[in-house]
């Protein structure tokens, strides 16, 4: 996972049209992957986080 999938990932969770398994193949990762990094309505997780490298 990338800082750039990561924010494309972001956006994309927030918009209620999103197809995950799409979502997931266009980034070339897994669901468990996306789901570890953001959350279902396209905030950041804790992993999310620390690759970007914010505070919560």
């Amino acid at each position: 996972m990338t800082a750039s999938k990561i924010r494309l990932a972001m956006a994309a969770m927030g918009q209620r049209e999103t197809n995950v398994g799409d979502l997931c193949k266009e980034l070339g990762i897994t669901r468990q992957t996306l789901y570890r990094h953001v959350g279902p309505d396209g905030t950041l997780r804790e992993d999310g986080r620390a690759l970007l490298k914010e505070k919560p």
